[in-house]
């Protein structure tokens, strides 16, 4: 269960970097390239993984070519006369384009566009056909373009945010961007709210709009922006309490791999069990963190995180409890069979 809620978060991505890579350093290992069989031998990953990887590797605007010899298809970098007279080998050119997915999250900041400016030169012109440079993961460039125009010219931006204590209802606020922070491969924004005279993080997937303004910054922080995010499991902010919670012997030897944060103090039980001590900003990811385990943990303090861990299984439990939702046969509706689904029991979607 565990390993099945990190599907597509930040440890899959890296993953897939680091088995992207290998792929790439065996290519580099053998001038004339190798087969797609060679390459699942030399990588022990499957022939469909190694097809993908290597689609997304092109993509991406990897020095790649494929040449047929010998009646086989052979991938191999290409070798440093094809390369732009710009003194870097392929490995590092691939290192460079691996460097830019990673912060794909960032697309539209200032750094990010001089190393996508980089890379364009470090494209060789004979394979652009091969080498579509540019085809990126859906990012919010424009967004954090104004939002980094907004932090380095000292002036407020005004933004149409989708607020989660409004239901996603947007509202329009105004604010003074102090830093960019990015969790989990989701960019978010520490700022000073002028409606809340406060500091507070925002999520750039949930800003719909942002406008620069003429108006310049009037607050001005008593700490650096980055100590909100000290404790912070993921991103959020809040007072630093210290939790308790305790894993099953099932899963204790995964606390290494999924840590609540990276400080976080392990102690063995008899049974095998561990119980994780850990200094964290608030509770609320904290209860997130103990309910992705299941029924594997259990929130021991403070009373406050149990509380709030009860609470949302007692909610999750409440959509089990009775008939499950009736499903209707083809072509007729569950009316005409005469039966009812009552409210608040069919599953979420």
């Amino acid at each position: 269960m565990r390993e099945l809620r990190r599907r597509g978060s930040k440890d899959d991505s890296r993953r897939m970097l680091v088995r992207q890579w290998q792929i790439v350093r065996a290519l580099s290992s053998k001038r004339q390239g190798l087969t797609i069989a060679e390459i699942e031998a030399e990588t022990g990953y499957s022939r469909s993984t190694v097809y993908r990887d290597l689609k997304v590797l092109r993509e991406a605007g990897v020095p790649l070519t494929s040449e047929s010899r010998s009646g086989a298809t052979r991938t191999r970098l290409l070798v440093q006369a094809e390369l732009p007279a710009i003194g870097l080998s392929a490995l590092q050119i691939t290192a460079l384009h691996l460097a830019r997915r990673a912060l794909e999250p960032l697309a539209g900041t200032g750094y990010v566009t001089e190393l996508d400016q980089l890379l364009h030169k470090l494209q060789p012109p004979e394979h652009q056909q091969t080498l579509r440079f540019g085809k990126r993961a859906a990012g919010r460039p424009q967004i954090l373009e104004t939002v980094e125009r907004a932090m380095h010219s000292r002036r407020r931006a005004r933004l149409d945010y989708r607020a989660a204590s409004r239901n996603g209802a947007v509202t329009t606020i105004h604010v003074e961007p102090l830093l960019l922070n990015v969790a989990d491969r989701d960019p978010y924004l520490r700022a000073y709210c002028v409606e809340r005279g406060a500091e507070r993080t925002y999520k750039i997937a949930r800003i719909v709009a942002a406008e620069l303004t003429e108006t310049p910054f009037s607050h001005s922080p008593s700490k650096p922006a980055e100590s909100a995010f000290e404790h912070s499991v993921k991103a959020w902010t809040g007072e630093p309490t210290v939790v308790k919670v305790r894993l099953d012997p099932a899963v204790a030897w995964l606390a290494p791999e999924f840590p609540l944060v990276p400080a976080q103090h392990t102690v063995a039980q008899p049974d095998g069990g561990v119980v994780i001590e850990a200094r964290v900003a608030g509770i609320v990811e904290a209860s997130r963190w103990v309910l992705s385990w299941g029924g594997a943990a259990e929130a021991l303090e403070p009373e406050a995180l149990r509380e709030r861990t009860r609470s949302e299984l007692a909610k999750a439990l409440g959509h089990y409890e009775g008939p499950g939702p009736v499903k209707a046969r083809p072509g007729k509706s569950t009316r005409a069979e005469g039966s009812s689904v009552k409210h608040g029991e069919t599953g979420r979607a």
